[in-house]
């Protein structure tokens, strides 16, 4: 569809103090032959409140070629307008519609239906056109259809019912214990047993009162997964088309007499990963949710597209027979699955796989040794790393950011995604001016040489790392002294140089570069600059100071003056027992005003201390915040200077009042 006339038509908001959100127009453009279907939604003005969340947009609908586009109100295709739009409920009672644009809308739609001015018919076509858009675009890439699950065979994979008794029922060590905590079934045994000593209790470890095995406890249809499955098995078939290799996923369910006299009666089948090329796709035919701790299963009606490819239940078991079989002639038949299962520990095959066809370099990295980063892009991978290989690329120099022969540097069973990005970020900054030597002491020191961004356009990375390890070895030797580790040296180094660059230092000179003593020095940088900052403050308390002055005013036994001074305050507040020192900030931001009430006869000693907001008295307080209501004397006092001065604007303007 040529949008490029379609995004040119200008948009035309109206303003009408109404209910009524949006306008509602109708044109019939015809673009290279095609005639389309334009509607546009113009926001009304005057409802700010919802015009701020959804301007105006444009649908384009083609019934020919069986497309529709959304267009926000800047000109640009965006698919959230189609979203925004699948909702009908807020059209009801808010859109301004012609009779016309009715009609053109009915005709458009062939619609024999009525009501809501067509605009819920034209949200369920304009459903309609996406899905079948979505699936044109699915077989033009070649991806698995929904209806491609129906490729994978329902028979047993052969010999996995003795797999299962052979391999997974004797790891299966438990005693299923009913209600009442003294009665048993042990799976090991098979026997019925009654508890010795003391009742059973969930997830307790015991040995079995007949066969003596280690077991743990498990309350029969408790809330834990052992107490109805357990676990799960995963096997490898390939489709019926010869193509597509099938991953499937079945709960072994428990049998609470621990028989077993038919393991397929408690196979349940519940998720389906398909690999096709390198394209991949995932059934579940159940479905769970996590709540309180507990997880509750729900049956499918059919097996259903899932959106993404995690595992369904985490571990499982793997049934290795028929593998070869299975991924032959598929971009996987090539794998070290055997090797990546012999590692111990918990492997993901069916993760392994599939990375294995959608990433050629999973293959060139496994087999060279690189086996860490693999595991890395199967479970560690996260936002930061995500990229640090291209990974869909084709050709290994294309793959790293870097020369390869950087990989050289460090053995490759060292060689992590980390690494990697390390190795990247210091390529980009310093290119071919970065040696090989200094390249593996950055590599080898798992330094975050991100957080030495600072330092990097004064010095060579490998002098930067040299200081930093003599200044740990230095921490490390002083006695008691806690942050000695390179990863608390370098957070110190790199707020040293912030404050360096703030107080505009020299860093061009290597002494204050490389200062001898970086924490003595850290010390000084961030006292200064805090002293920086405070002489800030100090000139805003001083400029709201000179505009209290006016304020100033004696009469009879008191006098009353702006406090004048940081210190003030905080001796003000010690001497009177009250917070008004922490009102430093606030008074240099003129949020509020700080006066002094004092006896002529004792002019430096403190006695009340006033807050002033807006020509209103806000608090008067002496000691222990006691407030000056309970003085009379004090309280005529301040009433007759809020008339006589504060109202008036100040003392200079009370005198010319007067006059």
């Amino acid at each position: 569809m040529n949008l490029k006339k379609i995004k040119a038509m200008p948009f035309a908001p109206f303003r009408r103090e109404s209910m009524e959100r949006w306008r509602v127009t109708v044109k019939e453009p015809v673009v290279d032959g095609e005639r389309l279907l334009v509607v546009d939604f113009l926001e009304n003005t005057a409802c700010n409140v919802y015009a701020r969340n959804t301007p105006s947009f444009r649908i384009v609908c083609a019934k020919k070629s069986k497309e529709v586009r959304g267009i926000n109100h800047e000109g640009r295709i965006q698919q959230k307008v189609l979203d925004c739009f699948s909702g009908s409920m807020w059209w009801n009672g808010y859109v301004l519609i012609s009779p016309r644009e009715e009609k053109l809308l009915q005709r458009f739609l062939k619609s024999t239906e009525t009501g809501n001015h067509q605009l819920d018919n034209l949200q369920k076509w304009v459903a309609q056109t996406r899905e079948y858009m979505k699936k044109t675009d699915r077989k033009e890439r070649g991806e698995l259809m929904d209806e491609d699950y129906r490729l994978c065979p329902e028979a047993l994979p052969e010999g996995m019912i003795d797999y299962i008794r052979r391999e997974v029922l004797p790891e299966d060590r438990v005693i299923i214990y009913k209600k009442g905590n003294v009665l048993g079934t042990c799976s090991v045994c098979g026997a019925n047993v009654y508890s010795k000593n003391r009742r059973f209790m969930q997830g307790a470890r015991v040995n079995c009162p007949n066969c003596g095995t280690r077991v743990s406890c498990v309350l029969e249809n408790g809330s834990v997964f052992a107490a109805n499955y357990i676990e799960n098995i995963v096997a490898v078939q390939k489709g019926t088309d010869g193509e597509t290799v099938f991953f499937r996923q079945w709960l072994l369910r428990r049998d609470n007499s621990a028989r077993w006299e038919h393991i397929e009666d408690f196979l349940q089948e519940t998720a389906r990963y398909a690999i096709r090329g390198n394209k991949t796709a995932k059934w579940q035919k159940q479905g769970k949710e996590s709540y309180y701790m507990r997880t509750g299963r729900y049956e499918l009606d059919e097996w259903t597209r899932w959106q993404d490819n995690r595992i369904y239940d985490g571990s499982y078991f793997f049934y290795p027979g028929g593998i070869e079989e299975a991924l032959s002639g598929t971009a996987m038949q090539y794998a070290d699955l055997e090797g990546y299962l012999e590692e111990g520990g918990y492997r993901n095959a069916i993760y392994f796989l599939e990375y294995h066809a959608k990433y050629p370099v999973i293959e060139f990295l496994w087999k060279t040794g690189y086996r860490n980063i693999v595991h890395n892009r199967i479970f560690g991978m996260d936002r930061e790393n995500r990229n640090a290989i291209l990974w869909e690329r084709k050709k290994l120099k294309e793959c790293f950011k870097f020369p390869l022969r950087i990989l050289k540097l460090m053995p490759p069973e060292e060689w992590k995604l980390d690494d990697v990005k390390r190795a990247n970020y210091l390529w980009k900054n310093y290119g071919e001016r970065i040696t090989d030597a200094e390249m593996r002491m950055a590599l080898q020191s798992r330094t975050d040489v991100q957080s030495l961004t600072g330092a990097m356009p004064y010095a060579g990375i490998g002098k930067i790392l040299k200081y930093i390890q003599k200044q740990t070895e230095k921490r490390k030797e002083e006695k008691g002294h806690t942050t000695y580790t390179p990863e608390g040296i370098i957070r110190a180094y790199r707020d040293y140089l912030r404050e360096c660059e703030q107080l505009h230092f020299d860093l061009h000179d290597k002494e204050i570069l490389f200062p001898k003593d970086l924490t003595a020095a850290h010390a000084r940088t961030m006292a200064q600059v805090e002293f920086e900052k405070n002489k800030a403050d100090q000139e805003k308390f001083r400029k709201a100071v000179e505009k209290l002055e006016k304020f100033a005013w004696s009469e009879g036994e008191f006098f009353i003056r702006p406090a004048r001074e940081q210190m003030e305050l905080t001796a003000e507040g010690k001497a009177l027992h009250h917070c008004v020192g922490g009102y430093i900030k606030r008074m240099a931001e003129g949020e509020t005003a700080i006066f002094f009430l004092r006896k002529a006869n004792e002019p430096d000693k403190p006695f009340y201390t006033l807050e002033l907001q807006k020509k209103r008295v806000i608090q008067c307080r002496t000691e222990h915040n006691a407030s000056y209501d309970r003085n009379p004397d004090v309280k005529n006092f301040v009433d007759m200077w809020m008339e006589k001065v504060v109202k008036k604007g100040g003392n200079k303007k009370a005198k010319e009042a007067a006059a």
